[in-house]
Order: structure tokens, then sequence, then C-alpha cells
């Protein structure tokens, strides 16, 4: 049976005012958790970005980061700031090769306008140094190829057919001749890699993979400082923070410790039959695994005394 206040309810058009779990959860106060240092030096009122750049912190080990990025008139991009003359002389060779292409294209395109609905009139357009003409015969075979010089002529060169003439196969001979050779000399194969000495170049340069050291694009990476000079006091803070270690001492449960007293009451220190034992050792600790647990115990004395204690009760 209905409840007559639900319907009246339901027909009303007066909602009741409610807030939305998204409205809520943004209203909670966010518990910023980390050093202490941190948490005082974080303003709520900032992006996240935005308090780790304030902090002198990376927000991210990804070079590459994804947009959210607020672009600031006042600093100079890490390309242009830590670019070489190398660097430089290479990009305005680049954007000149690129100037130079769009005009012959344009040109190209022109002659091929030019050059539209007047039959053979395109083949006896001049050829470009670099560029060649191939003319075929009604079969597809290769007849003659013409060679664009530098001053405007055209070079016929001969056509040799792989078929009809011993070149290749001479040349693959000397080829296989000059491989036998290398294989004589180095009968057990090419030389291996030299790992100790890559070792060596990582540690004093960093990872160098894919890396040319005669590499004139790019910014330098041989030779340059790995570490970074700490900018804010919070990170001088951290790194003095990080510099001390505390040793984590492990403790052992006291249920694993009931365990091994049991162990060591049955089997004394014979390690290998309790690791043997299937219905006492459930888990399949390895007698390495026990040997260590033992130890972070207190050793054999410490449990074989707990046993004779437990005995005796």
């Amino acid at each position: 049976m209905v409840n007559p206040r639900q319907r009246r309810k339901a027909r009303s058009g007066i909602a009741k005012a409610s807030a939305s779990k998204r409205s809520l959860k943004n209203q909670k106060k966010v518990t910023i958790k980390g050093p202490e240092l941190l948490v005082k030096g974080w303003d709520r009122k900032k992006t996240v970005r935005q308090n780790y750049a304030a902090l002198g912190l990376l927000p991210s080990l990804n070079p590459r980061q994804a947009g959210g990025l607020e672009a600031d008139p006042n600093v100079t991009p890490f390309a242009i700031s830590a670019a070489t003359p190398d660097t430089l002389e290479d990009l305005e060779r680049s954007l000149e090769d690129d100037t130079e292409m769009d005009e012959d294209d344009e040109e190209e395109e022109e002659t091929v306008k030019a050059d539209k609905g007047k039959g053979k009139a395109k083949e006896d357009a001049p050829l470009k140094p670099g560029m060649a003409r191939i003319i075929r015969d009604e079969k597809g075979n290769v007849v003659k190829i013409i060679v664009g010089g530098e001053n405007g002529e055209e070079i016929e060169e001969k056509v040799v057919e792989p078929s009809r003439t011993g070149t290749d196969s001479d040349e693959e001979d000397e080829g296989e001749s000059e491989d036998e050779e290398e294989e004589e000399k180095q009968p057990w194969g090419p030389p291996l890699k030299d790992w100790d000495a890559q070792r060596a170049l990582q540690q004093e340069h960093g990872s160098l993979e894919g890396v040319s050291k005669k590499s004139k694009q790019g910014i330098p990476i041989f030779g340059a400082p790995l570490e970074v000079e700490a900018k804010t006091d919070i990170v001088r803070a951290l790194e003095e923070r990080a510099s001390h270690k505390t040793k984590v001492i492990r403790h052992t449960s006291e249920f694993e410790h009931d365990w091994l007293v049991s162990l060591v009451a049955k089997y004394d220190e014979d390690i290998g039959k309790m690791a043997r034992d299937r219905k006492a050792n459930v888990w399949q600790k390895t007698p390495g695994e026990l040997k260590r647990m033992i130890a972070k115990a207190g050793g054999f004395e410490a449990l074989r005394a707990e046993a004779a204690a437990v005995g005796r009760s």
C-alpha cells in the first residue's frame, strides 16, 4: 500500500535542496601529507604545480609534461639558454634547407602547371643537379638513364643489366671473401661488449644510451654537472634531512616468535628438518629464510631458553 505522504511529496514541484556528493567532497579540508617542512610551506590557495614551483621542486620526473603549464614571460626556455654555437649553426642550416626546399617545390609546381597539356614537352625540361630521367621501352625495360649535371648539362649513363653481366656476382664474391678473411682473423666471432667501460662512463657522465660524443646537435651532455644546486631554503633543509640516515630496526611479530620457538623446541638447530616439515612449515619457508628469521628473533640461544621455559610451565 502506498504511503499518502510519499505520494504528496512526489507530486510537489518543490524539491528538497541537497548538496551533491562532488560539492561535499570538494568542501572537505585536504590533509597535506609529507615532511613537516613541506606541510608548513604549502599554500592551500595555490595549485599543486604552483606549490611545487614555489618550493623549488618538480611535480613530475617526466621531462615531457602534458598540459596545465602557465607560460612565464620572464623565463628563458631551457633549449635556448642551454644551446651551444654548434646547435645554433645546425638550426640555421636546417632553416636554410627548409626555405630552399619550399622554393624548389614552388618552382616545380609552376613547371607542372606550365607543361600541362603539352604532351612530351615536360621531358625536354632541363634536369636539376642530382635528378635523373629514366627512359623505358614498351616492355618496361630501362633503355637509357640521363643524369642532370651541376652546370645544367645532361649526362647519359650506361645501362648495365645484372642478369647478363657478372659484376654483381663478382661483388658478392668479393664481399664473401672479405667476410671469410674477417672470420679467419677472429674465429671466435665479433668482440663482446665492454660492460665495465660503459659502467665507468655512466658513473662519470650519467646514462649515455643513444648519445654520440661527436654529435653537435642538442644540449652538451658530456662534462655537464649532474648535481643541481638547491635554490630554496626548503630544498636545502630536505637535502640536509635526507643526508642523515637512520637504521630501521625490524622486530619479530608475536605469532612468528611463538612459531620459531616451537620449531627450535622440536628440531633444535637443524634448519634443514625445519624446512622439510610440511605440517610445521606451512608457508614453505626456505632454510635461508628460516635462518634469517631466527637471527632476527634473537638467535638459537634465546629461542631455546624460551622453549625450555614454556616446557617447564
